[in-house]
Formats: structure tokens, sequence, C-alpha cells
């Protein structure tokens, strides 16, 4: 992989305040093309262009890491500025988020589309799995993650 010269300092002191701009920003600075970093950290053309045009809010861990590598920063620079929910269902009872997901279960089931995410509100991508109990009888799973924020649908 290439060597980068670090950050100058009149743009560290002025970074860009969103991830998508953020990011956009140091590929300019790092002289860059989106192919150039695509390929750097083994994303596709497009999961690049999304990133920069805002569709997606927040990296995983390790997809972090793999970006931060390729523009040569350190990841906490992209960290600061990825989304956080504004809702925390944390501090909400358990009993409500099991109530809460087993809607969305239901909803899902029965072939409902465009669900909000109960954490961001969201639009969820959602599907229906088929497979097998230890009996080896036919049952289904709903599926469900946010698009926008971490947000999974865990089995109740």
């Amino acid at each position: 992989m290439r060597q980068f010269k670090s950050i100058p300092a009149e743009i560290r002191d002025n970074l860009a305040p969103t991830l998508a701009q953020r990011i956009n920003q140091l590929r300019t600075l790092r002289n860059m093309t989106v192919k150039d970093v695509a390929k750097a950290c083994r994303f596709t053309t497009q999961r690049v262009e999304d990133l920069e045009s805002g569709l997606e809010l927040w990296l995983s861990a390790t997809d972090r890491q793999l970006l931060a590598n390729a523009l040569a920063i350190e990841p906490q620079v992209l960290l600061e500025v990825e989304a956080k929910s504004t809702t925390n269902l944390v501090k909400e009872s358990a009993a409500y988020n099991q109530q809460k997901a087993r809607a969305i279960k239901e909803d899902i089931l029965e072939g409902e589309k465009n669900i909000e995410c109960p954490n961001c509100g969201g639009i969820l991508k959602c599907s229906i799995q088929d497979g097998l109990d230890i009996e080896g009888r036919p049952i289904i799973f709903a599926k469900a993650f946010c698009l926008k924020c971490p947000w999974v649908l865990k089995e109740i």
C-alpha cells in the first residue's frame, strides 16, 4: 500500500463535520479516486460512493479500520463523526424491547414493507428465512436490520 503524508495541521483543525464529508475530504487530500479507495479497502466503488453521499452514517469496526488504513489515518478520525443513535433503547425496559421486537417480527411475517426502526426511525431491511426445527419440521424466521443505525432484530 502507498505511504501518505500526515494530515496538514490547517486541515486537521478544520475536518468536515459528517462522515460523508470527511471521507470525501480525506480522499481528496490524499489525491485518491473513489476507485483507489475502494481497491485499497476492498469495498465496491458503489459502497464508497454511498459512504460519500451520506447513505451510510456509521461503520463497523472492521470497515472503519479498512477505510482508515486506505486513507492513512487513525480510525478515531472517522469514529468521531459517525452518527450516533438519538434514542437509547438500553434505558428502556426489557419488556418493552421484547414487545416491540415481537410486533416487528409479526409485521415482517405478515408481509409488511417499510417498517420503521424503533431506534432511529429509518426503514428496516427485512426478510423471511425458512428453516427446520430440531425435529425436522419447517419453520420461518423474521430477519431485520436497520440501514442507518446498528439495530438488529434479535430472536426472542
